[in-house]
């Protein structure tokens, strides 16, 4: 524990100054899945289908391994525990958790675009822009990006609230890297059907293309809507926790 205590502290102090390089190498780590996808398209007899190159890009084990992880180092770049700024600048917790969840949802956001990109332009290629621009495929593209950052978000909210609460960030990043990867360690354990926390959520979106219009539309709707109600729940209680927490205790 004290090994990866002081490993992660390496990273998060890093961070700091070379955090363009994570969002460098989550892009640079879905081009290469592009460049796979291109190699195999000239061995398919089929074209490829949206969903097919969605689904390519969404594995579970990404999330686990890869996804989740940078994206949590990336937000650990703004300090949760500076409790001295906290004090002189902020008169309650409150107006302070706002601030941080303001700068999650614009971190979330530019993370889920540099996700995205890749995406597009191997669909652009392989499946074409008249195919894309399509009713149902335009909403799909839509609710991906929509359900990729209700995935990141409630992600990043726990490890805001487990950082804060522990006063250690490498707990909160471990909490967050548990929750990112729930969904991947209920296959492994061959728990599959109930792999539908968070990630898993996403590939039922994708596989529910193939599901006609009003039914795939509502069943984007259940999705989002359950995500949604699981981010404002954390939004919340952390609210209550934090406003129970003596932020005058000693912090990293």
């Amino acid at each position: 524990m004290r090994l990866c205590k002081k490993f992660l502290s390496k990273i998060f102090l890093m961070v700091g100054k070379k955090r363009v390089i994570f969002y460098l190498m989550i892009l640079a780590f879905n081009i290469r899945i592009s460049v796979l996808i291109g190699q195999e398209a000239n061995l398919l007899t089929e074209n490829l289908r949206i969903n097919d190159i969605y689904l390519l890009f969404s594995r579970l084990i990404y999330f686990a391994l890869y996804y989740v992880p940078i994206f949590l180092i990336i937000i650990s770049h703004e300090d949760i525990l500076n409790h001295t700024l906290i004090l002189v600048r902020f008169k309650n917790i409150d107006i302070w958790w706002k601030e941080k969840i303001k700068l999650l949802s614009i971190d979330t956001v530019l993370y889920v675009i540099l996700l995205e990109l890749p995406i597009i332009v191997t669909a652009v290629m392989y499946i074409g822009v008249p195919h894309l621009l399509e009713a149902k495929i335009l909403a799909f593209m839509l609710g991906d990006f929509i359900i990729k950052y209700l995935i990141f978000l409630p992600t990043g909210i726990i490890y805001l609230i487990s950082s804060f609460v522990s006063k250690r960030r490498y707990v909160g990043f471990l909490v967050g890297l548990f929750t990112g990867s729930l969904d991947y360690i209920l296959t492994l354990i061959k728990l599959d059907r109930y792999a539908m926390t968070t990630t898993g959520i996403l590939l039922e979106f994708i596989f529910g293309l193939e599901l006609p219009m009003m039914k795939f539309l509502l069943l984007s709707l259940v999705h989002c809507s359950y995500l949604s109600f699981l981010s404002l729940f954390l939004l919340l209680m952390g609210v209550k926790i934090l406003g129970k927490t003596d932020i005058r205790r000693s912090g990293l």
